[in-house]
């Protein structure tokens, strides 16, 4: 490394003034300048002065928004049946254009894998391909209590996170002991649960009635995956946290009671955290009558009409804590290739 690179590396970015901009805050809307100076937001204003050197940007009619943070992604997923053909560039290559400028995605235990094995996999998939910031979560599917210990292996990695599921069988799901033990032996660990929420029974005997019927086309998917199912076991892994101590962060919140359920378990004094994503805010079960509907196979499905609304209150009044797309970017021709929501991959583009 010569003196000058070392020099550059070493400066700080040059400023930043972006004038007459609409800025979104967290208390709402102000149209003002903002400044960016060492990397860091400087001063905010009306008719702020450009220093020396300065770049100057014009963002009159434009909208000006903090880095995004997309909690729940999935890119380059396998699940052992299905793939996505993107990769880490392609994916937070979208995420950036969208204003993300972090995503944090999963590392999937496969079977036989111990879970530093399925972190180091994951890394080694994204490399240098990623050009945003990143994080991951890691999937649990096969941690006997006598590999307990490995959920060290996660905080010294940096991934203090799980994820674990109440629904797909064989690949993911995990039965309540294991919910139950995996629950509070992260918690001793410092490390946050987080759940797929739906009744595995209920997902099943309706399938079953559908496909008996003979109605498996797009349309049915919605039917397939009730709205009890996603609250059921919402409430059952609440309860299951609560019994082991352990903090949980319940994902893609599709109904209104979903939500009323996490922060109703709040008031009781639990660590709860509730999470809603985009689809279920802006588009309704009425898309499965419509002209597209593979587009909308995703899980949980799209829900009632009225929901949407109800969820909106729910983010308005604070009961959402989270909202993340869930990003699954399968293939127009993935989803097309047959007209059976039960052979379809499941995942809306975030």
């Amino acid at each position: 490394m010569t003196p000058d690179s070392t020099q550059t590396l070493e400066s700080p970015p040059p400023a930043l003034l972006i004038r007459r901009g609409t800025l979104v805050t967290a208390e709402g809307l102000l149209r003002a300048d903002l400044l960016i100076q060492g990397g860091r937001i400087a001063a905010v204003g009306t008719d702020l002065s450009a220093p020396a050197g300065a770049r100057v940007v014009d963002a009159e009619g434009h909208y000006l928004l903090p880095g995004i943070i997309d909690a729940h992604t999935h890119i380059q997923l396998d699940t052992g049946i299905y793939q996505t053909p993107d990769d880490w560039f392609i994916g937070t290559r979208a995420a950036a254009c969208g204003g993300v400028t972090t995503v944090i995605d999963f590392a999937t235990q496969f079977r036989g894998q111990t879970l530093r094995q399925a972190v180091e996999a994951r890394l080694a998939e994204i490399g240098q391909r990623a050009v945003v910031d990143y994080a991951l979560h890691v999937m649990v599917t096969d941690l006997p209590p006598d590999r307990v210990a490995e959920l060290g292996d996660l905080v010294e990695m940096g991934t203090p996170s799980i994820k674990l599921y109440t629904t797909y069988r064989p690949n993911y799901y995990a039965d309540d002991a294991t919910l139950l033990y995996l629950l509070r032996a992260a918690a001793e660990r410092g490390i946050l649960t987080l759940v797929h929420c739906e009744n595995d029974a209920l997902v099943t005997a309706a399938t079953q009635a559908l496909v008996a019927a003979g109605r498996t086309g797009w349309t049915y998917h919605g039917r397939s995956r009730p709205a009890l199912a996603e609250q059921e076991a919402t409430a059952r892994v609440l309860f299951l946290a609560e019994a082991a101590g352990a903090p949980v962060y319940i994902v893609h919140n599709s109904t209104a009671r979903t939500v009323a359920l996490v922060a109703e378990a709040r008031e009781e004094g639990q660590t709860v955290f509730s999470e809603t994503c985009p689809q279920y805010l802006l588009l309704d079960n009425r898309r499965y009558e419509g002209p597209e509907p593979w587009r909308y196979i995703l899980q949980p499905p799209l829900r009632d009409p009225d929901e949407p609304e109800r969820l909106w209150t729910m983010v308005e009044a604070g009961m959402v804590d989270v909202i993340a797309t869930d990003h699954c970017d399968y293939t127009r021709d993935q989803k097309l290739a047959a007209d059976d929501f039960t052979r379809t991959p499941g995942g809306l583009p975030g």
